[in-house]
């Protein structure tokens, strides 16, 4: 027994390095292992981009905790102090609270309490901990300070402690971003110190944002000498002449992403090539938003340069001049384009009789968010969007979206027109037939030369709904036309169908798996008749954001006290669809009384964590 233990006494000091001439092998690790294990216990260090403060939190994660593992990770020796400390300062964040247990013990720690103020005025640890920070890089600012390139404080540090944000800035020479306030950006006065300083040290700053009111400091960036290697550049509200903004964005040789606000100077001539004007610059990433003279004429012209074509991305045009009917246009000059937002408000009905439109297509495209909602002025009862959800309908059928992994929309039975049922007869409707200008009907009717509907028999009228008798026997069609069932959307990959109502609450799920073929040997199918089915556990949910935290192609699409609705589409056997619950669906959701929802939280197809990432 003594031997045994010896033995293993022995072999621990000899492994561990606690005994005389001991030897471990984790401390003899290569360096570039050695960051990558450190980036593990502290994440968010490798934040790169160039979002907020709120914006970019790490969810179910306590990044003051992570912080202060990797510092006494660098504790151990020299060697890996010299390594955490270039990881510890690659992104600094200042956090408030911590996001974990922890907070409820050292806020009671934190306040200042006296013999007649036994409660105690809380302290405030974010002003402190920017100011310890000051303290160490102002201390060092060779070493330390050079090592910095993003600094990220919260909205209300930023906005009232500007005179210690400048005193830290003044010792970052590499810095690609930093949470500035927004009086900043407008020019106000009581920034112009800190203003000062972001120009005078921060030469390699990436992102910059110019909102109303400071069109003097937008046009002094053509001298070239104020943060000259800008990727990402924001507008808001800018009233300036559309030449000199030309001469601006060439003068930022690097710029990659623009976003305008609000803005009736932009129109379509700022894209059209002028021979007494620089190029309007090859964006990856253009997110127009309040820009009504800028129309499907002017992207198209843009986009009809070869390094445009090649370039672009991510496009968002949002309460823009461009009409759904010509969105086509814009969509065949992007040939590298991966996410497109489009969202208007109409006044008309879908015009689909006065010339020929084109389907919508894109090889490239990978997240659609088609928003179409009616006008406030419009008649509520008129059913007005629904042409323009037929015409995405038909667009998805006819192939054009052989990429396509995720698609918003703004109509809640959307996913009826994609599984081939047909749209649902109102309440006080009777044996009524609906519009064909407004109603889904005009996608199954269409004939063999322009029809991309499901069931196109030639010319007539699609045969199972012809008839609103609901005892009348439908005519089914397989994926192939064998009389199966109704045909279904040629997919490549699971396609998830985000859906939302009038309420911004009242939102959901279908996910679309391609179905069985000879094709496709990993199909999921109900039945073996090559319908689409609800996957229960396939690729992981991505919410789509902007690599350059602009774009906000997930704007609005968040988790609201309601929760949300997940649609699940199963075959009965018969032909038609079977609703089932949810599989877990009546436990609580975390944080309630043992009360459940009436529409439960979805889960994600990535786990938990995908999940909360996607419906925060």
């Amino acid at each position: 027994m003594g031997a045994a233990h010896n033995a293993v006494r022995g072999d621990y000091n000899g492994w561990g390095g606690y005994g005389k001439g001991g030897f471990a092998p984790w401390l003899e690790l290569p360096t570039p292992l050695l960051q990558r294990v450190f980036a593990f216990v502290c994440p968010h260090s490798q934040d790169e981009s160039y979002e907020t403060c709120e914006q970019s939190a790490i969810e179910d994660s306590c990044m003051l905790c992570d912080l202060r593992d990797l510092a006494h990770a660098g504790m151990v020796c020299g060697r890996w102090r010299k390594t955490a400390v270039k990881i510890m300062y690659h992104s600094i964040r200042i956090d408030a609270v911590h996001y974990c247990e922890r907070e409820i013990y050292l806020s009671e720690k934190r306040k200042r309490r006296s013999r007649f103020d036994r409660n105690g005025i809380p302290e405030d640890t974010a002003s402190a901990r920017l100011h310890l920070l000051c303290r160490t890089l102002r201390d060092d600012p060779t070493r330390l300070g050079a090592l910095v390139k993003y600094l990220k404080t919260p909205y209300m540090l930023r906005e009232s402690n500007t005179s210690e944000l400048a005193r830290t800035i003044a010792v970052l020479p590499n810095l690609r971003y930093v949470d500035l306030p927004e009086g900043l950006f407008m020019d106000d006065s009581g920034y112009g110190t800190l203003r000062l300083e972001v120009e005078a040290r921060c030469h390699n700053l990436r992102k910059m944002t110019y909102m109303g009111g400071s069109e003097r400091s937008l046009e002094a960036l053509t001298m070239g000498t104020v943060w000259p290697n800008l990727e990402v550049l924001e507008l808001s509200k800018i009233n300036i002449d559309p030449t000199i903004l030309r001469h601006v964005l060439a003068v930022l040789q690097h710029l990659r992403a623009l976003k305008v606000t609000e803005s009736k100077v932009i129109d379509d001539d700022i894209f059209k090539n002028n021979d007494m004007l620089p190029a309007f610059p090859a964006l990856e990433e253009l997110i127009l938003k309040g820009t009504p003279r800028v129309t499907a004429g002017g992207l198209a012209a843009y986009l009809s340069r070869p390094d445009t074509r090649q370039s672009l991305k991510v496009l968002s045009l949002i309460e823009t001049g461009v009409q759904p009917q010509a969105l086509q246009t814009v969509m065949a000059g992007a040939s590298k384009l991966e996410a497109l937002s489009i969202v208007e408000q109409v006044n008309s009905a879908f015009n689909s009789h006065s010339s020929p439109i084109q389907p919508l297509a894109n090889p490239s495209l990978k997240t659609l968010r088609y928003e179409i909602t009616a006008s406030d002025t419009a008649n509520p009862y008129t059913g007005m969007t629904q042409g323009y959800y037929t015409y995405l309908a038909q667009s998805l059928f006819g192939g054009g979206f052989p990429s396509l992994t995720a698609l918003y929309v703004r109509d809640q039975n959307f996913p009826d027109l994609l599984l081939g049922l047909p749209p649902p007869m109102p309440g006080y409707g009777g044996n009524m037939n609906r519009p064909s200008s407004s109603s889904s009907m005009g996608m199954f009717s269409m004939g063999s030369n322009g029809g991309l509907g499901p069931n196109s028999t030639g010319g007539g009228a699609n045969p199972w709904f012809s008839s609103n008798n609901p005892f009348a026997t439908p005519r089914h069609y397989g994926a192939s036309g064998n009389g199966l069932g109704p045909s279904m959307l040629a997919l490549n990959q699971t396609l998830e169908v985000f859906t939302k109502g009038e309420d911004d609450l009242d939102w959901g799920i279908v996910k679309m798996d391609p179905y069985d073929s000879p094709g496709y040997a990993g199909g999921r199918g109900v039945g073996g008749s090559g319908r689409h089915a609800r996957s229960g556990s396939t690729t992981s949910i991505t919410r789509p954001l902007s690599s350059y935290g602009l774009a906000d192609t997930g704007a609005g699409w968040r988790e609201g006290p309601g929760g949300a609705r997940k649609s699940v589409m199963v075959g009965n056997g018969a032909g038609g669809f079977l609703a089932v619950p949810n599989e877990g669906a009546g436990g609580p959701r975390r944080g309630s009384t043992g009360q459940t929802d009436e529409w439960p939280r979805p889960r994600s197809s990535g786990g938990p964590k995908a999940e909360r990432d996607l419906w925060r």
